[in-house]
């Protein structure tokens, strides 16, 4: 019996999966079971990973799940999380992208912070560059003053200065713990801790949001250390993740946010729209790697196409903010000082 589940979505990331594996199958702690979802990929990913993995202990604990068609990072997690739910003696889920290497002690720490924070929604453990080790990829979720999602500590050199052990205001799921009964709690439906709509991107800060507003909390966790290839599946700057990215956004703060709140945020929001067409056309800052990759035209095609999904995804939408409203369990006030203490530095 064990009492946790590592997912892994994977779409063509064959690349990556060796070391994924092997360091899940060289962890001093083997109290979890694997499911393995691959979305459709045509990489021989499948392949691969029953080739090269009976030997290695993994398979007898390991269910493949295989889908004809990529249905994006939540709706797979979620079909993951769902079948190892069926095992009623899991306790703990662990999302784990597919382009990641574990530390040896990874799952035995997380699940140690996990024990010692009864009551969290979930952990995030240290996640390093990795192809630069010594650089910060995440420690936790925290927020622009336009409710734009970032990753704490995102480029810094790892100096120490995220070691302790502290609150957090959400996980991003590249690699997260998550509470069964924090995910089973905030299910929008029956089997969608994800935000199946939110398909990639955002995804992790939606049920972040969730998480907090049913009154659970998230702890880093920084003894645990996770290498990330960022960006591996999408591309660092390409147009797939520019929409996603802008459409998403809106997703999470028109569900989440109360309304005196969420206007704040909306008209921060118009000023770095006018800050990103500016930066555009002078082909500053981050939307020059997406002009090199689209051209102006495209990147303003994509992000219209973002709002135009915002807006024809509406109704949906607000009908899942009146019941995320109406069962939250923390007032406006309290949402603030989240919004003041999780902010971009």
């Amino acid at each position: 019996m064990f009492n946790s589940a590592v997912i892994i979505a994977n779409w063509n990331g064959k690349k990556y999966l060796k070391d994924c594996l092997d360091s899940l199958a060289g962890q001093s702690s083997q109290d979890f079971k694997i499911v393995f979802v691959d979305n459709g990929s045509n990489d021989g990913s499948l392949d691969f990973v029953r080739e090269n993995y009976a030997e290695k202990g993994l398979i007898g604990r390991m269910e493949i799940l295989s889908l004809e068609n990529n249905t994006g990072f939540a709706r797979g997690y979620n079909i993951g999380i769902e079948k190892a739910f069926e095992d009623k003696n899991i306790k703990y889920i662990f999302a784990i992208n597919n382009d990641t290497r574990l530390d040896k002690y990874f799952v035995e720490k997380m699940a140690c912070c996990a024990e010692s924070h009864p009551g969290t929604g979930s952990i995030q453990p240290k996640i390093l560059n990795f192809f630069e080790p010594k650089k910060i990829d995440c420690l936790g979720i925290v927020f622009a003053s336009d409710g734009t999602a970032h990753n704490r500590g995102y480029g810094e050199m790892d100096k120490g200065q995220f070691d302790q052990e502290e609150e957090v205001f959400g996980a991003n799921a590249t690699a997260a713990l998550y509470t069964r009964e924090a995910l089973e709690t905030t299910q929008q439906k029956k089997g969608e801790y994800f935000d199946g709509n939110f398909f990639a991107y955002y995804e992790d800060t939606d049920l972040a949001w969730r998480l907090r507003l049913a009154g659970y909390a998230a702890y880093s966790c920084p003894k645990a250390i996770v290498w990330h290839v960022h960006s591996a599946t999408a591309g660092k700057a390409s147009l797939f993740k520019a929409y996603y990215l802008h459409r998403n956004y809106f997703f999470a703060v028109f569900k989440n946010l109360p309304f005196g709140i969420m206007i704040e945020m909306l008209a921060h929001r118009s000023v770095s729209y006018f800050r990103l067409v500016l930066n555009i056309f002078r082909k500053e800052k981050k939307a020059a790697e997406y002009v090199g990759n689209g051209g102006k035209g495209k990147v303003g095609l994509a992000i219209l196409k973002a709002w135009g999904s915002v807006l024809a995804n509406l109704p949906h939408i607000l009908e899942q903010r009146r019941k995320i409203q109406k069962s939250k369990k923390v007032p406006a006030k309290e949402i603030r000082t989240w919004l003041k203490k999780f902010a971009t530095k």
